[in-house]
């Protein structure tokens, strides 16, 4: 007897959610993924890894570009992380929301 794998965990209806109602629950447009990041990193900082997994982001640094130049004040810091499925990675980037309200 074969067993389903469980659903992952997706943060991204829950982030669009909080974000704007109106969103779709599956909306993949460049404005939702800049909302859905800046959400995120208001809660806490955050790594390429748990934002593409947990945030179905797939390419985070972009859009990390593109909210830095409209004015977000956003560091990143190089450390090790881990994907869900225990593979190790180098040097991938933290993304932490800097000002003051986020310090």
């Amino acid at each position: 007897m074969t067993r389903k794998k469980d659903k992952p965990k997706n943060k991204a209806v829950k982030a669009q959610t909080v974000i704007d109602k109106t969103l779709p629950p599956h909306n993949t447009s460049l404005s939702s993924q800049r909302a859905i990041i800046l959400e995120a990193l208001k809660e806490s900082p955050k790594t390429t890894v748990e934002l593409r997994h947990d945030y179905g982001i797939m390419q985070p640094a972009p859009r990390i570009l593109e909210l830095k130049q409209r004015g977000h004040y956003i560091t990143s810091l190089r450390v090790t992380s881990y994907t869900p499925d225990g593979i190790k990675h180098r040097a991938v980037a933290l993304y932490v929301l800097r000002g003051a309200d986020h310090e």
